[in-house]
């Protein structure tokens, strides 16, 4: 192999400017806005052009003393790329990840190309670079949100499919809540409840990659929320075999009561598949300046260091295929940001106990903003005496149906079924029969509620305000064009009986008296 020029006698272009030929060569390589480079076999520069230099951040005194595996994030990789070049497709562009001066790293796609001696040996490399970061980071992006895209399909489908049962579910155990039973009855049901929220706000934190999660903070009594929560989760840890300990403060704080169970659990699980049997989990909350504070903290193996950067990124897990998703730490730190607050994770050391420990911080509210519900307003009959409520149920699950008639009779209304829309137009037809409430679902075979919404609209607007809507799915572009547009309230399934009654009493006490005829 000839011996290579010495590097230092090398100018931004190695050959003298004595011709014309030459100084177009050279205006060529030095003007170009691609970095153009040679190196010997070894790795050293020999000749470099100013675009290259800006790229790399480097002077070209300084690349001159350096091997090119000094500009690759991993020396190996230019390696492989030596090795592999007599198999590489002639003229096919190398994506490299390289990294500036600076330490930031960039992605250059490099096209390769070799020059050999008289005995066909490779004596130089000469080498034609592009910045393509910016277009790798969008095409990630892209990539990204077309996962996100077929997330937001696979879940709107099944989200419908889900949340009816659930609505079943949760609506049942509220209302045998509210009759006498012992207290292990009262204990099963309330886990039964708590469970169903807990899957439905599985649900809606997978639907908040595709849409804006909306936060429904009601005041929560810290303690029995976190000693609850700690019931819940007690046989999932029995089965990993790791033990929770609480150390919670008495206090209210104004949250998501779902979207920060489900947070907690995420962090709790999480610390239990890291820990492995045996293993110890602290769940501490306190009350600091005020910030509602929450930590979660195990003695396990701690989070690794390439690992913590990214650990709330979206589809990112370490888990093996099929037993994460990756979603569940980019979806907590999404409900607690809403919230106001944020999670960070760091690794104890080994003076606190080692393992990891994830930390929650949401700003807590003054007392004066809760605002209790307004007493129910209740029509009078003639005589003075109150005259039950009327509602309207218009829903296709006979489950549904059944519980939310049960729960409007417990209260003293009466209630009419309609299994679909067509019906329940019928009865909205008579100006005879009146409605305190119409409670309608908006997907159902035959009439929808949006084609039921659209003939009141036209034929009887004056009953809109009386109009509820509730769905198990907004993703559909039908229904988030309907629920975007509609002035009507719409409640997400499966819904609590509190949200229920609360907006039930409130459109009921604006209506006109139910002994009037709507008109």
């Amino acid at each position: 192999m000839k011996k290579p020029q010495d590097p230092a006698a090398c100018a931004s272009s190695d050959a003298p400017a004595d011709s014309v030929s030459e100084q177009r060569y050279r205006s060529v390589v030095d003007n170009s806005p691609y970095g153009i480079y040679r190196v010997t076999y070894d790795g050293r520069f020999v000749t470099l052009n100013p675009a290259l230099c800006q790229m790399l951040g480097y002077t070209p005194d300084e690349l001159r003393t350096l091997n090119i595996q000094r500009v690759y994030a991993d020396p190996s990789e230019r390696q492989r790329v030596v090795a592999e070049y007599d198999n590489w497709p002639h003229g096919k562009a190398y994506d490299l990840n390289w990294r500036r001066k600076d330490g930031r790293a960039i992605v250059a796609r490099v096209w390769v190309y070799a020059a050999r001696d008289a005995e066909g040996e490779i004596e130089y490399f000469d080498g034609y670079v592009e910045d393509v970061t910016a277009i790798r980071t969008t095409e990630q992006a892209l990539r990204q949100s077309e996962k996100l895209a077929a997330l937001g399909q696979l879940v709107s489908g099944v989200a419908h499919e889900l949340n009816n049962p659930l609505s079943a579910i949760l609506l049942f155990a509220e209302d045998l809540l509210t009759s006498e039973r012992s207290a292990e009855e009262q204990e099963a049901l309330g886990l039964i409840a708590q469970q169903a929220r807990r899957s439905r706000a599985i649900v809606r934190d997978l639907l908040s990659f595709v849409r804006s999660r909306e936060a429904v903070r009601e005041p929560v009594e810290t303690g029995p929320f976190l000693d609850q929560l700690a019931r819940a989760l007690m046989p999932q840890l029995a089965e990993l075999e790791v033990w929770l300990h609480v150390d919670a403060c008495e206090s209210t704080v104004s949250i998501d009561r779902a979207g920060i169970e489900q947070v907690l659990t995420n962090l709790i699980v999480n610390a239990g598949h890291a820990t492995g049997p045996g293993g110890e989990i602290w769940l501490s909350a306190r009350v600091s300046n005020g910030q509602f504070i929450v930590d979660v903290a195990d003695n396990g193996p701690g989070i690794r260091a390439d690992v913590l950067p990214r650990i709330f990124e979206p589809f990112f897990t370490t888990k093996p295929m099929g037993l994460g998703t990756g979603l569940g730490l980019s979806v907590s730190l999404g409900v607690v940001q809403q919230h106001g607050g944020a999670i960070v994770a760091r690794n104890r050391d080994m003076g606190e106990g080692g393992g990891a420990q994830f930390t929650m911080r949401i700003p807590m509210f003054p007392s004066g903003e809760f605002r209790a519900a307004p007493e129910p307003v209740q029509a009078l009959a003639a005589e003075g005496q109150p005259q039950a409520r009327r509602v309207l149920l218009v829903e296709d699950e006979e489950t549904i149906r059944r519980a939310l008639s049960r729960f409007y009779r417990r209260r003293g209304w009466t209630v009419v079924e309609a299994e679909d829309g067509a019906r329940a137009f019928e009865r909205l037809l008579d100006a005879g029969e009146t409605f305190d409430l119409v409670l309608s679902d908006v997907k159902m075979p035959h009439v929808s509620g949006i084609e039921l919404h659209g003939a009141l609209k036209d034929l009887r607007p004056e009953l809109l305000p009386r109009l509820v809507f509730c769905t198990g799915e907004v993703e559909s572009p039908q229904v988030a064009a309907f629920v975007a547009e509609t002035s009507c309230r719409v409640l997400v399934k499966p819904f609590d009986l509190k949200t229920l009654a609360s907006l039930s009493d409130e459109i009921a006490s604006r209506a006109a008296p139910a002994a009037s005829p709507i008109s």
